[in-house]
């Protein structure tokens, strides 16, 4: 069954974030000449929406537009891709309603649904901002209340709303509108934020996690569910991720030996281990050989989720909830006692393409791929597939984003 989102406005937001004027050193370095923003990096997809960067960074968006998730200036739905009117970028990162973008100058620059205080009224900013800081990322990533980034020396910082524990920095603070220190010391090389939880591996190949711990998402095999962890607290098993990656109430790291392990919620079976059992420390995959994971459904209130992950040779495999195709393949699982569709293990997306990175949106999937052109597959109502509206694809089609 179809669920019509045209009018789904989520009444919490993704970030909280200072604004300021547009600076310069916007554009690619190097005297001017492009450089090509990195490949894994150039995707990302939030509810009902898909954005991508071309080769020099100019970012492109497609799909319900009602909170200015489009970043044309305009709150119009679009089921092909449209400009953002910022940048040009090296990274983006979306989630919820809300998109950032990270310039090569290291400063990101925002649209979409920000709420600056908690218990305020949602403010949407139709284009590009940018977010004052005196902090230059290399790397963003985007959560429903909360944002973080790392520098180039591996630092994390987060800003937003201090929800739980969404911030990591040690406090339970209301909300703070600039970045502030991830609490540990830790030098990160990959970070990951959600909603209120958030994860990171260090460069030594241990993951941390922080947040609430509701369903487990910690990871670090405590019973006691209702425990918050305001700091990074380190995942249980003594694994070495890669990366990592947070999605709603749970999440999966790929580890040096190309093991998916996830932990947390698992009603549609998101992690991946054949069942619907929550975990509260890292079940592994099965018959996991990925060297890449996506979870998904990283906004608020959305308990039916899927994971997505690549292989070594950029082959795409997704498990959990498949109500609307989001798995790009049939799965024969029934998940709850609602007999969801799901796919308790992964099952192999159809089409035999070759992937360089994935987007998880609520009910949709994108992947990019070697050439720079975007499949998607699952829930098109919004035209979040970016075909010109076309029926929901339970395999990928092409969208008109150019690269």
């Amino acid at each position: 069954m179809r669920r019509d989102s045209s009018g789904v406005r989520s009444c919490l937001a993704i970030a909280a974030i200072c604004f300021t004027a547009c600076s310069s050193g916007t554009g690619p370095p190097d005297g001017g000449h492009p450089r090509q923003p990195h490949p894994t990096e150039r995707l990302a997809a939030g509810d009902f929406f898909t954005c991508a960067l071309d080769h020099t960074g100019v970012a492109f968006c497609w799909g319900v537009g009602s909170d200015g998730q489009l970043g044309n200036g305009l709150v119009a739905l679009s089921a092909t891709p449209v400009r953002v009117s910022g940048g040009p970028y090296m990274a983006i990162t979306a989630s919820g309603s809300g998109v950032c973008g990270l310039r090569f100058d290291g400063v990101a620059e925002c649209w979409g649904v920000v709420q600056p205080d908690f218990f305020g009224n949602p403010t949407r900013m139709l284009q590009p901002t940018p977010v004052t800081s005196s902090v230059s990322f290399t790397h963003i990533s985007l959560g429903y209340v909360s944002s973080c980034g790392l520098t180039d020396g591996g630092a994390a910082y987060c800003w937003g709303v201090e929800d739980a524990g969404a911030l990591a920095d040690g406090a339970d603070s209301k909300a703070t509108l600039q970045p502030v220190a991830v609490a540990g010391g830790h030098t990160f090389s990959t970070v990951s934020e959600a909603d209120r939880n958030g994860c990171g591996a260090d460069t030594n190949g241990a993951a941390w996690c922080w947040g609430p711990n509701l369903y487990g998402e910690l990871g670090t095999n405590d019973t006691s569910t209702d425990s918050i962890a305001l700091q990074p607290v380190a995942v249980a098993g003594g694994q070495h991720y890669t990366s990592v990656s947070s999605g709603f109430v749970y999440a999966c790291g790929v580890t040096t030996s190309h093991l998916v392990q996830c932990w947390g919620y698992n009603l549609t079976g998101q992690l991946g281990d054949g069942t619907t059992t929550n975990r509260i420390a890292p079940a592994t995959v099965t018959g996991s050989d990925f060297v890449a994971v996506f979870a998904g459904a990283t906004s608020f209130g959305n308990n039916d989720g899927h994971t997505c992950a690549l292989d070594t040779s950029g082959k795409a495999s997704c498990w959990g909830y498949n109500g609307y195709g989001q798995l790009g393949a049939t799965s024969a699982d029934a998940c709850t006692a609602s007999s969801l569709a799901c796919a308790l293990t992964p099952v192999a997306v159809e089409g035999g393409l070759l992937f360089i990175s994935l987007a998880l949106g609520k009910y949709h999937t994108c992947g990019m791929i070697t050439d720079g052109h975007v499949y998607c597959w699952g829930y098109n109502v919004n035209g979040e597939l970016g075909d010109g509206l076309g029926p929901d694809s339970q395999t990928p089609v092409l969208s008109g984003f150019e690269p």
